[in-house]
């Protein structure tokens, strides 16, 4: 071996284990060096006769030239070693090889990646190789000049290979290890090892330094570093049913459910209970593609954990959820695991192939005992006002446990500022805001408001009224704690007809309901529902009902007849289609078990199938004269200054008009009084009144006011 200064093995320390991965690498660097000496040596530009000191620059001479352009620099190195040199290379591997036997391998990154990709030698040394790069800035230029470009500091495929290829195999077995979708190769960034260099991804370099970032979309979960959760209330004999994937040496889990309903959790608690790490990737944000998909096994094998994949679908144009595209498909299939777990998480059941043995679960939605478990144990703790009921919470919202959380959440945050306990009406805030639904493009949000005194109603429709919201505040005691559920599958909602001439207190009687029941209301826009195009009614009545369950709302058709219309003889292609628009219309009516109130004009225009479907049917009169002196006095507001000349029962008595229109009385005479800077009296009164019934082409005689006609413009 020529005398030249490098360093040597330390081979008075055999029998010593490696303190720290830095010991190990200054080792491991000191043998790569007497390759890259053996390599110089047979390899280079430079003939036999030069030494290492030639490598100080890159000028390279006539007779170099003519020298490199003799001989063949492909063959592996190990095939031109003498006797002498390769007894060598094989007493430094042998030495490393017996310190690494006595070393504590969870101590040092760098055996733990090679226990943990199953790495062989040749793999080792590439990987070393790769790492000593970004360790020690003087292989950039001793790569450089080996490689005859400044620009190539870093090692290629080409070098790699006749570096540690042995000299019995043909050098494109070591190419094809380095094209091959191996766990391998995910070792190395893609784009570099396309360009047939070596360059180890951040996330490699960064385990090996102990300081490794995980990429956007991934999150590592360890039990033992993660504070106990919440535990497993709901849904057990789904956990039950993945504990038997780990009874297998490989498997896969495949969980199905809407967003939100536990499926991240059901695996964390799954991996608490094996005493399992798992590393969550979200593909949504890590990127939907095969690179993706073998970037985040890699990441699996480093951090020794099972993988679990989510946001394997994507959304199209029309928010229709899409299976994965075949190419990732394939990726997820050929999957290379360390742990031998694979779960996917998905909002519709996949259909993969898969080499593993697979468990395909649903997880359905949550019933009314399961959410108001959930309810009771977040709320647990939180000082609770006597009008609330959390069996009603747990009845009106179809949340998913992470809904009910983050409900609970807020509800706990706004105890800590208002100091008090919390109400019912603040409750059913702190859910709305867990909702997110697209009614605002299809109906119109309604104000809750009004009281029972400001509807002025006979007392037995007003009986009818608060029966229908003891269907909502006691849902759960009949349903569930009496078993009427058992009983009864469907149309366990709440649909309520309200029928009457306008202005008749339909629209108030509907915000009273929401009001009473704390809910949202949204009004339906028909024009925005009915569409001209076959089809497509029925498809906007979907989209209403569906994002009306989801939110917990009030729905309100006003003037329902334009829907729920009558179904006529069939005598062309528009009557058919009008019947089906209304048949479908019935059966979302009886399927939706959410509040559902209808206002019509015309009751007898509305099919007789429906209104069996109705579970109350609430008749709006006209008002007699006694019900519109009250409607009068309960419409004009507290502060308005009223004169003493007003006569409510000639208003009531001689003026006869619904609600509605009282109302446009009471308003126009508060603006002539402050017009004219005075209290309103009954000259402003009879002059509105009079000034409505025009609208509506009624003549007032002045005859007919007798004493007040004088009032008049």
């Amino acid at each position: 071996m020529d005398p030249l200064s490098f360093d040597s093995l330390a081979y008075e320390a055999v029998d010593q284990p490696f303190e720290n991965q830095w010991e190990l690498m200054r080792e491991q660097m000191a043998l790569l060096d007497y390759r890259f000496y053996l390599f110089y040596k047979y390899h280079q530009w430079l003939g036999p006769e030069n030494d290492l000191r030639n490598m100080l620059g890159f000028v390279v001479t006539r007779e170099e030239f003519e020298h490199n352009m003799s001989k063949g620099a492909k063959a592996p190195l190990s095939s031109r070693l003498e006797e002498e040199e390769r007894r060598q290379l094989r007493l430094d591997e042998q030495t490393l090889a017996l310190r690494i036997q006595k070393t504590k391998r969870d101590k040092i990154p760098l055996l733990q990646l090679f226990d943990r990709f199953a790495l062989d030698d040749f793999e080792k040394n590439c990987v070393i190789l790769a790492y000593a790069v970004q360790l020690d800035e003087k292989y950039e230029k001793l790569l450089a000049y080996l490689q005859d470009d400044i620009s190539k500091k870093r090692p290629t495929l080409q070098l790699t290979v006749s570096l540690f290829m042995e000299d019995d195999g043909p050098v494109q077995a070591g190419f094809a290890r380095f094209t091959e979708q191996r766990s391998f190769t995910g070792l190395f960034d893609a784009e570099q090892r396309r360009q047939g260099t070596l360059v180890l991804t951040p996330e490699a370099a960064g385990f090996l330094n102990e300081s490794m970032e995980l990429p956007l979309g991934v999150r590592l979960f360890d039990p033992a570093k993660e504070k106990e959760s919440d535990k497993l209330l709901v849904q057990k004999p789904l956990a039950d049913a993945l504990d038997s994937l780990f009874s297998q040496p490989e498997s896969a889990g495949l969980l199905s459910g809407k967003e939100g309903s536990g499926r991240h959790f059901q695996v964390e608690q799954l991996c608490r209970r094996k005493k399992e790490r798992c590393l969550f990737v979200d593909l949504a944000l890590a990127g939907r593609d095969s690179e993706t998909v073998a970037r985040a096994a890699t990441l699996a094998r480093l951090t020794d954990s099972c993988l679990c994949l989510s946001g394997l679908e994507s959304k199209g144009t029309d928010d229709e959820l899409l299976p994965p595209s075949p190419e990732l498909a394939k990726a997820i299939g050929q999957l290379d695991l360390a742990r031998g777990r694979l779960f996917l998480l998905s909002e519709k059941p996949l259909h993969l192939d898969l080499d593993l043995p697979a468990l395909e679960l649903e997880l359905p939605p949550l019933d009314t005992d399961e959410r108001l478990t959930l309810f009771r144990a977040f709320l647990k703790g939180v000082k609770l006002a006597k009008d609330v009921s959390v069996e009603e919470l747990a009845s009106k919202f179809h949340f998913t446990p992470r809904q009910i959380k983050l409900a609970a959440r807020q509800a706990r945050s706004l105890r800590r500022v208002s100091g008090k306990a919390l109400t019912a009406a603040e409750l059913h805030r702190c859910c709305y805001r867990q909702v997110v639904h697209q009614l605002d493009s299809l109906a119109a949000r309604v104000k809750p408001g009004h009281s029972w005194d400001d509807l002025i109603l006979p007392e037995p429709q007003k009986r009818l009224l608060r029966q229908a919201c003891a269907h909502v505040h006691h849902q759960h005691q009949v349903y569930s704690e009496w078993g009427f559920e058992k009983k009864i599958s469907y149309g366990k909602g709440l649909s309520i007809l309200f029928a009457g001439v306008p202005g008749t207190g339909k629209t108030m009687g509907a915000r009273i309901l929401a009001k009473e029941l704390n809910m949202e209301m949204y009004k339906i826009n028909i024009s925005q529902i009915v569409s001209k195009y076959i089809g497509e009614t029925e498809k906007n009545l979907q989209a209403v009902f569906r994002e009306a369950k989801n939110s917990g709302c009030i729905l309100f058709f006003d003037e329902c007849d334009a829907l729920f219309g009558k179904r006529s003889e069939v005598k062309d292609s528009h009557d058919r289609n009008a019947n089906v628009e209304t048949a479908y219309l019935l059966q979302e009516i009886e399927e939706y078990d959410g509040v559902c109130i209808l206002a019509t004009n015309l009751l007898q225009n509305i099919d007789e199938a429906f209104l069996r479907r109705i579970t109350f049917v609430i008749h709006f009169p006209f008002p007699d004269a006694a019900m519109r002196r009250r409607i009068y006095q309960g419409t004009m507001a507290e502060g308005v200054p009223l004169s003493e000349d007003i006569d409510w029962d000639f208003l009531a008595e001689k003026f006869q008009l619904s609600g509605g229109y009282i109302k446009n009385i009471v308003v126009a005479a508060a603006f002539m009084g402050a017009q004219e800077q005075t209290a309103v009296g009954m000259r402003h009164l009879l002059n509105a009144a009079v000034n409505e019934m025009k609208k509506n082409e009624i003549v007032v005689v002045r005859e007919e006011l007798r004493e007040y006609a004088d009032l008049l413009d």
